[in-house]
């Protein structure tokens, strides 16, 4: 028992020393982060739209800011390859996209970092040459802009960036958004203004101004203003401002010289803004326009003018007003405005003279006088009436007029309203015109017109019953009360069409109708009526009747309104006869005109416009009807789609719409349609009354314009019946067949096609788009869509598409990497889709990025529509060195066996790497040098795949990993292998007799290498330091020489080759001391584990032997 005990125990011991080894327990290499701050300093330049660096201690808003971090880690560090260091750019920065890089030191690659465009977040990941290198630095340099949006209204931004030493600082002054840096305004005090309030605006740009002043000549018709105030200007970042604090006196000089004002800061220079506010009184009261032009300036700074305009707005010396009239009484209300400028008038100019027809009185205590007071927007208000003693009136005569004289009985300097009442001194027996004038004692004059009515007789039409077919109308006698004796009214239809109703007659004296025994009526239906009265008649009489209207009666025929005269005559109190007439007209709705209507309705969903025509509207017997209706714009007639439905009209005259039961049977008419696409219905009995006609027609397999017209007539045999009853119909969409749109989103645009949404048929139907040149197609971004179309036109994306059956992409790329795509559906479209695709940004910042599609299609004729969209980018970047320009990879295929043998037929994929991600930038094929070559590549990280080897090669399936630098313009070499032929069978061969030689040992082959695709020296390091520009970095001189490289250890399964023609040697900061061999990656030495588990083992089989014996 104690033996099994013993050998268990040491088979566990065993195990578990096996177990916690090969979990990690006893040695684990991992990535660490780096808690320590490692950033030593940063320093920022600012950059104008030329790339200039900006001098001055104000910028723009959106002026491009280069952030230069300086960074380093300490010597005996103890940090690993792929240890990493995380920070964040300020929140105040602009981020357009991620910024992928790698970190050099000389010419050596240390590391890479990349910023994160959401979270700001920076991280540098390291790699195995901080192990070996002390005095190890660098730069990060990051170009980008200010985030207005997060900017708050101040134009100070203070930006905090922690380093190592503690907080940096950095205090930027941003102008603000203002077109000038001095503004002017001015405002009058109000109606009749006797001063104007000036305020001007200076240094509004905030800059640094030596020796400032502000000069402003005082114009003609102002005095200099007696004080001048001076505020502090808050100036916010969209150009908007806030008074501040009264600035002491003491700070600026006032100087009066003439008319010239000068205001003259004793700060030098000054950095804010200033409000300066002054009042010049107005000496001038007939000038109504004042111009004032202000002008800032300083030693250092060329002066700025602005000038404002104030329009003073003041009442008339004098108007006259002709304000209402009363028809029936024939009174005029007239009012005078004497004063509203508001002047001094001595008591003797202090008069006005009224003048007035002299078929007009004065009506007797109408005349009121008001003094009148103004709001600052010049309302008035009338205040209590001016005692009669304040004034005297007397009479005033002239040729063929008559009137008054009003006299103010002292000085005066306010408005007066002056309002009285004329009427006419005799019946007005013809319309007429009465003027009155009015003139004052310093010389003005007005005058004022007012229409005048007989009064005798007013004629106007009543309400209209379409559904009977009658219109009412009025006649209105003896408005103004005259006496008539032996009245007579005679009503005429003057160009016929009218039909009266005796019945319908109804005479009223006020609201008392009269009997007719006090009147003899005498009519002819068709052509009018009189009345005699019995009575005289003093006061206003009131006649009302209805008529039936038939437009076909008119005469002369083309006259589609009704004309209707009333004439009365009568002898008036003098026995004198008297005649007056009175004429009204009735104007029918358009279906009458027309005798019909049309209109129609249009569903995009199934391309079907439904036309309904209206005919025989007035309801007139057609013996032999037929309707025509040509069809147009292809439409094409929809079989067993129309109906033919009575039509129901109300008294309003507007058609109710149809209901099944009011359809008529097939067998009341008939209907074809021509080759000429000509649709006739024929109705196979007499009508004689109004119907609707309704029907479809198509549009599918056409082209489909955005409007289509219709136009029908009716016929009574060959004869029209009815005017062309015409339609248009807007499609919605219609005519549109490419549009687009886009939008950045980090350092893609997303782009979308609008195809085809007014849903034409198209043969051969193809997208064409030919993006400028600073963007990169994105293959895998392409998606196409099918839509869902609404009834009235609206289009919402459905589901995707299936590329190479619904559709093929060509993406082609010339070898200046200008690339173009050509969308083609492999069948004949008839809806709308969406195309959705994605470009990659090589533009630089601020660079407009075009895109130029075309859609091109058959139908019947060639369709080709073009549309171009641009957008305006921003790219932030950045890097270890400094730079912003593109790189190139070529991609050389070269057989193993014969490296002068170059390969064409290769189709290889280069992917962009960002972090996990891949993203495809282009697929191109070997041209018969063998060579593919991806041009205007961002710097980052890609991959290179082989997806189709030449023909009679085995597929290379090894990915290869590129870094490329800013600029570079790598080469690399991938090789292929023939295909092996399989030998033919042979009959085996027995095995010789002679003894096998004892083995050797074999020959490894010589190592592969794998290049780093490592680029040019770097470009110089802008300096951060805004007045002087950027200056190289220096590289420090090696002191030790570096090691000779370690040859390594032959693999049984090489990696296959690929070359680059730009390797650079490493350089940089040397080892200080000789590296000791590393053990295989995520290891240290095993032998003391190794020694102590073959001790075990041992002493296990030792034991065991003991025990069994």
């Amino acid at each position: 028992m104690l033996k099994k005990k013993t050998s268990a125990l040491l088979i566990t011991l065993l195990i578990f020393m096996q177990s916690i080894y090969g979990i990690g327990f006893i040695t684990k290499a991992s990535a660490n982060t780096i808690s320590n701050n490692i950033l030593d300093s940063v320093t920022m330049a600012v950059y104008d739209s030329a790339g200039q660096v900006v001098t001055g201690n104000v910028y723009e808003p959106n002026s491009t800011i280069q952030l230069d971090y300086t960074w380093s880690l300490p010597n005996g560090h103890g940090y690993k390859g792929g240890d990493t260091y995380t920070f964040t750019l300020p929140q105040q920065f602009l981020l357009f996209n991620d910024i992928p890089g790698v970190l050099v030191m000389g010419q050596d690659q240390i590391g890479t970092f990349h910023v994160d465009q959401a979270s700001h977040q920076a991280v540098i990941t390291f790699n195995n040459y901080i192990e070996s290198h002390d005095n190890v630095h660098g730069t990060l340099t990051f170009r980008t802009h200010l985030d207005t949006s997060k900017l708050t209204e101040s134009t100070t931004v203070t930006i905090t960036i922690p380093i190592q030493s503690g907080d940096q600082i950095f205090t930027l002054h941003l102008k603000p958004s203002v077109t000038s840096t001095i503004e002017k305004r001015g405002v009058s005090s109000g109606f009749n203004s006797k001063d104007i309030h000036w305020t001007v605006d200076v240094n509004k740009t905030l800059d640094s101004v030596q020796n400032a002043v502000v000069t402003d000549p005082i114009p003609p018709g102002l005095s200099v203003p007696v004080t001048v105030a001076v505020y502090d200007l808050g100036v916010h970042l969209d150009g908007t401002v806030v008074q501040g604090a009264l600035v002491d006196a003491s700070k600026y000089t006032v100087t009066r010289t003439g008319a010239d004002l000068s205001i003259r800061f004793a700060e030098s220079p000054i950095h804010t803004a200033y409000r300066i506010q002054y009042t010049t009184p107005i000496t001038d009261f007939d000038k109504a326009t004042f111009v004032n032009t202000a002008t800032f300036g300083g030693s250092n700074k060329n002066p700025a003018q602005t000038s404002a305009t104030v329009h003073v707005t003041r009442g008339s010396s004098l108007d006259k007003i002709a304000e209402s009239y009363s028809p029936i009484t024939q009174i005029i209300n007239w009012g005078i405005k004497y004063n509203y400028n508001e002047r001094t008038i001595a008591q003797s100019a202090a008069f006005l003279k009224d003048l007035f027809n002299d078929t007009q009185e004065i009506v007797a205590g109408s005349l009121h006088i008001y003094p009148v007071t103004f709001n600052p927007s010049g309302n008035e208000t009338l205040g209590s009436e001016l005692p009669s003693g304040e004034y005297t009136i007397t009479t005033e005569a002239a040729a063929g007029k008559k009137g008054f004289k009003l006299q103010f009985n002292h000085n005066i300097s306010s408005a007066y309203k002056i309002n009285y009442q004329t009427k006419a001194s005799s019946p007005v027996l013809k319309n007429m015109i009465i003027t009155n004038s009015v003139t004052s004692g310093s010389g003005e004059s007005d005058s004022a017109s007012r229409p005048v009515e007989q009064g005798a007789v007013y004629k106007y039409p009543g309400t209209a019953d379409y559904n009977a077919k009658t219109v009412a109308w009025n006649i209105i006698i003896n408005r103004d009360s005259q006496v008539m004796k032996n009245m007579v009214v005679t009503d005429t239809f003057s160009n016929k069409g009218l039909r009266f109703i005796p019945s319908s007659i109804v005479i009223k004296k006020g609201n008392v109708v009269l009997p007719s025994t006090d009147y003899i009526l005498n009519s002819v239906e068709d052509e009018g009526f009189t009345v005699k009265f019995k009575n005289t008649i003093s006061e206003p009489l009131s006649i009302t009747y209805t008529t039936y209207f038939n437009i076909d009666l008119i005469s002369p025929p083309g006259n589609a309104n009704f004309i209707n005269s009333a004439k009365v005559d009568w002898v008036d109190s003098a026995n004198a006869g008297k005649s007056q007439t009175a004429i009204a007209t009735f104007i029918p709705r358009d279906e009458v005109k027309n005798n019909g209507f049309k209109y129609g309705a249009y569903n995009a969903v199934t391309k079907e416009l439904t036309w309904t025509v209206g005919v025989n509207y007035n309801g007139k017997t057609i013996t032999n009807a037929s309707v025509q209706d040509t069809l147009e714009s292809n439409q094409k007639f929809t079989n067993d789609s129309l109906k033919v439905y009575k039509m129901n009209i109300p008294p309003n005259g507007i058609p109710l719409a149809p209901t099944p039961a009011d359809e008529i049977d097939l067998s009341k008419y008939k209907y074809t349609v021509d080759s000429q696409n000509k649709l006739v219905i024929l109705f196979q009995q007499a009508i004689s009354e109004p119907y609707y006609i309704v029907f479809k027609t198509s549009l599918q397999g056409q082209l489909i314009n955005s409007t289509v017209t219709n136009t029908a007539r009716a016929f009574n045999g060959t004869e029209p019946v009815t005017n062309n009853l015409s339609a248009t119909l807007p499609i919605p969409k219609g005519g549109e067949y490419v549009t687009k749109s886009g939008g950045q989103s980090g350092d893609k645009i997303n782009w979308t096609v609008q195809i085809n949404y007014g849903q034409s048929t198209l043969n051969d139907a193809k997208i064409i788009d030919i993006p400028s040149i600073n963007q990169q197609l994105l293959p895998n971004s392409f998606h196409l869509f099918a839509t869902t179309v609404t009834s009235n036109g609206n289009v919402m994306k459905g589901s995707e598409l299936t590329k190479d059956v619904v559709y093929t992409l060509v993406i082609k790329t010339d070898t200046q990497g200008k690339q173009t795509f050509e969308l083609s559906f492999v069948n004949p479209i008839t809806t709308a889709y969406i195309l959705e695709y994605q470009s990659l940004i090589r533009a630089s910042d601020h660079e407009t990025v075009t895109n130029r599609i075309t859609l091109s299609g058959t139908n019947v004729t060639t369709i080709m529509k073009e549309t171009t969209k641009e957008i305006v980018v921003g790219v932030s970047d950045g890097s270890g060195t400094g730079s912003g320009v593109r790189g190139s990879l070529t991609v050389n295929k070269i057989d193993s066996a014969n490296n002068t043998l170059m390969l064409s037929g290769a189709i290889f994929e280069l992917y962009r790497k960002s972090g996990d991600k891949k993203t495809l930038i282009n697929t191109l094929t070997t041209d018969e040098t063998g060579s593919v070559v991806f041009n205007n590549l961002l710097a980052g990280d890609y991959v290179v795949s082989e997806i189709t080897a030449p023909l009679g090669y085995v597929l290379n399936r090894e990915d290869n990993p590129i870094t490329l630098h800013p600029g570079d313009e790598l080469h690399i070499n991938v090789i292929n292998t023939k295909t092996t032929e399989t030998p033919p069978p042979t009959t085996p061969t027995p095995p010789p007799t002679t003894p096998t030689p004892p083995p050797t040992t074999p020959t490894p082959p010589p190592p592969t290498s794998t290049p780093s695709a490592t680029p040019p020296p770097p470009t110089s390091t802008p300096s951060p330091t805004p007045s002087a520009p950027p200056t190289p970095a220096i590289t420090p001189t090696p002191s030790v020489t570096p090691p000779p490289p370690t040859v390594p250890t032959p693999s049984t399964n090489p990696d296959i080759p690929i070359d680059t023609d730009n390797d650079v040697p490493l350089g940089g900061i040397p080892p200080i001391t000789k590296p000791e061999t590393l053990p295989t990656t995520g290891e240290s030495s095993h032998l003391y584990v190794e020694i102590a588990g073959i001790t075990l083992i041992l002493l296990g089989l030792i034991l065991r032997r003991r025990f069994t014996k």
